[in-house]
């Protein structure tokens, strides 16, 4: 091959300062940054090239912003079928049988969204820190038994209050319920959506949250933008209730979208900093909420109380949560990880 036709390969390194944007003050590893210019020409750096370059450089500086629309571009693609058949508001004659594909793919989504940006972010660095958390099953088993029970138990303590001891006496003589739903249901759940959902909202967006705003207000953020991705779940039927939100219902369930959870979130966020960060831990954890608010646990061993009432329960709990580590929960700046700290001063 003649040297003017050769390609050059050139190695680029991006420094990164500490400055307003809270980069890492490292410079990129130059091997995440091969570019192969034209021929001939070292100057010559392609426009491709220069819009990854230019993407990166994005991602570094709103790392957030840069997660949150790849995760809600793919909610809306998989969600916009769900909403506009005969099961939401109706715009095409299809009829779906359930939405349980979709959520799957929804969940699966977020995970592969917190690492497509993390890559974007903090490179390879980033990418192993990310996995080994999203895969970090060893820790204390201890950690498996609050995970799974807490939120059923603190389930079982509210209808108590309201019902009467009547409510343990049935638990117990119900251990289907304890097994079938509390458990299998909890590892069902956990496997196909709650862990994945994690991976993103815990994992990417929580973890650069904290460092920025503390661990409480990242709580109540993380949050409300789980909450704005689940909001076309309230006019599809079974999206957040077994039938059709009625439209005089629509405000209590946006408020029970965007205020109810903010506890368990603050609980679930002691919980992911006192780990070791364990994202399978987290979405366990997850998962119980699903079963101590869902219609086959309390209905079933308290059919009076209304499943509501369990969230007093849960804002209790993170009252103690909060008074116990005096507001901190867990989260000790000095640890946070250089890959996570980058770039979050701008969303």
């Amino acid at each position: 091959m003649s040297p003017d036709t050769t390609p050059i390969v050139v190695l680029v390194s991006i420094p990164q300062t500490d400055d307003a944007t809270g980069a890492r003050g490292e410079a990129v590893d130059a091997t995440d940054h091969q570019i192969q210019t034209g021929p001939g020409d070292p100057n010559l750096v392609t426009a491709a090239t220069k819009g990854i370059l230019d993407m990166r450089s994005i991602a570094r500086r709103h790392p957030l912003a840069v997660f949150l629309t790849i995760a809600y571009a793919a909610a809306a693609a998989i969600f916009v079928v769900p909403l506009m058949s005969a099961n939401g508001i109706g715009l095409i004659d299809l009829e779906l049988p359930g939405l349980a594909p979709f959520i799957l793919l929804s969940a699966v989504s977020l995970a592969a969204s917190a690492f497509i940006a993390t890559a974007l972010v903090d490179g390879r660095d980033g990418v192993r820190i990310l996995r080994r958390r999203t895969f970090h099953f060893r820790v204390n088993p201890v950690w498996y038994v609050v995970a799974l029970f807490l939120l059923p138990a603190v389930a079982v303590v509210a209808a108590t209050a309201v019902a009467g001891f009547s409510t343990i006496s049935t638990l117990i003589s119900r251990p289907d319920v304890v097994i079938g739903v509390v458990v299998l249901g909890a590892v069902v759940a956990f496997a196909l959506v709650n862990w994945w959902e994690e991976v993103g909202w815990t994992g990417f967006v929580l973890e650069r949250l904290q460092p920025q705003v503390g661990p409480i207000a990242a709580s109540v953020l993380t949050t409300w933008l789980q909450a704005l991705l689940h909001v076309p779940l309230v006019f599809i039927a079974g999206g957040v209730t077994d039938g059709r939100v009625l439209p005089e219902q629509i405000p209590f369930y946006l408020v029970a979208l965007f205020i109810l959870p903010i506890s368990v979130r603050l609980v679930l966020t002691w919980i992911y900093n006192t780990s070791g960060k364990s994202l399978p831990i987290v979405g366990l954890y997850h998962a119980g909420l699903g079963v101590a608010t869902g219609s086959a646990f309390l209905p079933a061993i308290a059919p009076s109380v209304d499943p509501v009432i369990v969230f007093g329960g849960f804002a209790v709990l993170a009252a103690v949560a909060l008074i116990v580590t005096r507001g901190r929960l867990g989260f000790s700046p000095d640890v946070a990880s250089a890959p996570a700290a980058s770039g979050i001063a701008a969303a």
